[in-house]
């Protein structure tokens, strides 16, 4: 017979009345609807595997089973279990698949060749004792093979042991629904768990990086993007260490929020990683990103700023930026003074011919540059007023003497006071300050 394929009832699946018109124990239809009720208003919504099958083996006891083990095959082939009796309550743990000729019941339900088997005493002492230790006190013990979803494995087994008599016919019925509803929310659990982390694994790669340590400078970053079904949002920074020794930088802004915007601001940057290998000229840069995003970004667009940072005498930077439609750059210098950079540009993704600015500024020791989006001075407060940017500059003029990490952090705080800590757009920061070695 093909594996995965269930069988003809046995006699085992007889003896518990799989298929039965009675829905409960006893005769009492009541009894059985009320706990088919309960479990399924206990599980439905199940996200989480573990807590989900804690709880099912709980709900199994006392109604179906005295013990009541749910065996799951992981990706390597073993078997995870959680188990629940009435005296050992909730244990779990995991062991290798046993072969059919030491399991030939356990597997069979395993695999979907038997809905119901009951297993024997030999084959219940041949298990490893961790698992099957409390079932030996049990006069009957079934595995039952949760259904699958059309051609699929089974997802697991139910097992299941009574410590005196044997199941009523009219109990089978009861058996097959519970398992049915535990089928479901095995398999709901599993693949939910499944998207959340391949949802996770895709935000690791549009997450910002971890900044580079340079010598002779201070780099600080802020990265919040606003509420939404994933966490990384339409701004992005990005930082390359290039083969001569500078730095190349650069922040943007995706117009929008949210996965979509995330997706392109992770193509821009990806775009820009492999664009650097072949021209680190940031004018040139921008032009070829333009034209590497034309038709492929539909109705969204992009503003960026594109640097590079090289290490000068008396330890120095220069800053060589190019803007494509971004907000100016802004220098906060050593004696508090603030300036503002233009860095004219068009926007980025728009059309073939866009024309983008560079300028190129010196950093003194202990000067920096802050790049920022425009999440900063379009934050609202005070009744819908937007942020601005004078009062940003403001608060840049008061970070005088600080160094990068704690101007990153006033100007963070100082956005979530005035927004009430409910910013409505991505923000991101990027603050390059020259600090000379001594």
């Amino acid at each position: 017979m093909p594996r995965g394929k269930p069988a003809p009832a046995s006699s085992a699946v007889d003896d518990l009345g799989v298929g039965a018109a009675s829905v409960s124990p006893g005769g009492e239809p009541d009894r059985g609807l009320a706990f088919l009720s309960d479990v399924g208003g206990r599980l439905v919504g199940a996200t989480e595997l573990d807590s989900a099958a804690t709880l099912i083996v709980e709900l199994a006891v006392p109604v179906l089973a005295d013990c009541a083990v749910l065996v799951l095959p992981d990706a390597r082939g073993r078997l995870d279990w959680w188990r629940w009796s009435q005296h050992t309550q909730s244990t779990r743990g995991r062991i290798r698949r046993p072969s059919v000729e030491s399991a030939p019941a356990l597997t069979a339900a395993l695999d979907g060749l038997k809905r119901v088997d009951l297993l024997s005493p030999n084959e219940i002492a041949a298990l490893p004792r961790a698992f099957a230790e409390p079932l030996t006190r049990h006069s009957e013990v079934a595995a039952v093979s949760l259904p699958s979803a059309p051609g699929s494995a089974p997802p697991g087994i139910l097992v299941l042991g009574r410590r005196h008599g044997t199941w009523a016919h009219a109990e089978g019925h009861l058996m097959a629904e519970f398992a049915e509803r535990v089928s479901r929310t095995v398999r709901a659990t599993a693949q939910f768990e499944l998207n959340r982390a391949a949802t996770v694994a895709l935000q690791s790669t549009l997450h910002p990086p971890t900044l580079p340590v340079l010598p002779g400078v201070r780099l600080s970053a802020i990265y919040r993007p606003s509420a939404g079904p994933v966490d990384v949002g339409g701004d992005f920074y990005d930082l390359f260490v290039l083969p001569d020794g500078s730095t190349l930088f650069t922040l943007g802004d995706v117009c929008g929020n949210g996965s979509e915007a995330a997706a392109l601001s992770g193509r821009i940057r990806h775009a820009l990683a492999a664009l650097r290998l072949v021209e680190t000229n940031p004018l040139v840069l921008l032009d070829l990103l333009n034209q590497a995003l034309l038709g492929v970004t539909g109705s969204k667009f992009a503003t960026a700023v594109v640097g590079n940072m090289t290490r000068r005498s008396g330890g120095a930077l220069r800053l060589r930026m190019s803007s494509g439609g971004h907000p100016s750059p802004l220098i906060l210098r050593k004696d508090g003074t603030v300036e503002v950079i233009a860095v004219p540009g068009m926007l980025v993704g728009i059309m073939p011919q866009a024309q983008f600015g560079e300028n190129t500024v010196e950093l003194g020791p202990d000067d920096m540059c802050v790049l920022y989006t425009d999440g900063i001075t379009e934050a609202r407060g005070n009744g819908d007023e937007l942020f601005g940017s004078e009062r940003l500059r403001e608060t840049l003029a008061g970070c005088r003497g600080l160094p990068a990490d704690q101007v990153t952090t006033r100007i963070d705080h100082t956005i979530q006071t005035w927004s009430g800590g409910t910013a409505r757009d991505d923000i991101a920061v990027l603050a390059i300050q020259s600090a000379p070695t001594q």
